[in-house]
């Protein structure tokens, strides 16, 4: 036994250890993220800074609105009345950010609308459905209504075009 023990003492013990990390100064570390969070905190913008902070955002970056033509023909004046007549009621009930996408979308598809016409067969399907969806925008609406009224919308858009 004499022999058993020395053996196991010669030779190193191979137990499994937990790793320990190197030891580092967290006083360091700490004092390091204080100063990054102080100057952070200074370069904040202020409350009466925040409104300048905004216009410093690249133009890249900015949420773009869609651009229209400025001076609109006569036509597509005309569409725009027909599409809108008969929706103030609807119109007035609309939250001012819904009414905002609505007449933004009503824009975009009459300049549709307009192309459309300059064609020389116009489809009034495809008119048909343009102005459904924009009258889908619309909450609370039946869905019945909302046929019925873009077929009307329809057909005195396409005799519009057979009035040229």
């Amino acid at each position: 036994m004499a022999i058993a023990n020395r053996h196991e003492q010669d030779e190193p013990n191979f137990a499994p250890r937990p790793e320990s990390a190197p030891a580092v100064d967290l006083s360091l570390e700490q004092e390091n993220i204080r100063e990054q969070e102080r100057i952070q905190s200074e370069q904040a913008p202020k409350p009466a800074e925040a409104k300048t902070a905004s216009s410093k955002v690249p133009k890249f970056l900015r949420r773009a609105t869609p651009m229209l033509p400025a001076g609109k023909d006569p036509i597509a004046i005309k569409i725009e009345k027909i599409m809108e007549d008969g929706l103030g009621d609807a119109y007035n009930r609309l939250s001012p950010i819904a009414k905002q996408e609505f007449k933004i979308k009503g824009e975009i598809t009459a300049e549709k609308i307009r192309d459309l016409l300059r064609a020389t067969h116009v489809k009034a399907k495809k008119v048909l459905r343009l102005i459904l969806e924009w009258l889908k925008l619309l909450p609370g609406i039946n869905k019945f209504f909302l046929e019925q009224e873009a077929k009307i919308k329809a057909d005195l858009i396409v005799a519009l075009k057979n009035k040229q």
